[in-house]
């Protein structure tokens, strides 16, 4: 007799052929595309304060950027008319021009000496 070894079961190629599963998946997604965005440049230039005094300054100008003495304008102001009501009050009508001509009494106008601008104002 003969002993029949169990027959082991059929491969799958056998029935399906070869393998027609895709290597590479259906929903591959491409390679991520790099952005690169550039930034703007901001360049901030700091303002220094400059003390503005009853006399002519040294200042940067915001208009021009020029850095030179400034331009000083004496202007009457609410405190030098209110003086010189307060004087013409007390009786001295010929002494109420004073405060107009006395610079102290005044605001102190500065201007840029090369354009002009306004650069600022001091009250005493």
């Amino acid at each position: 007799m003969e002993s029949k070894v169990a027959d082991a079961p059929p491969q799958y190629d056998e029935f399906c052929g070869p393998s027609k599963i895709p290597t590479e998946t259906l929903y591959s997604s491409p390679p991520a595309a790099v952005i690169t965005v550039q930034q703007p440049n901001v360049f901030m230039q700091g303002w220094t304060q400059t003390h503005l005094g009853p006399m002519s300054a040294m200042a940067t100008c915001p208009s021009c950027q020029a850095r030179q003495f400034t331009t000083v304008n004496h202007e009457p102001n609410t405190k030098t008319h209110l003086l010189a009501l307060l004087i013409c009050i007390m009786g001295g009508i010929c002494c109420c021009c004073i405060p107009y001509c006395v610079k102290s009494c005044q605001t102190a106008t500065h201007t840029c000496s090369s354009c002009g601008a306004y650069i600022g104002s001091h009250q005493n």
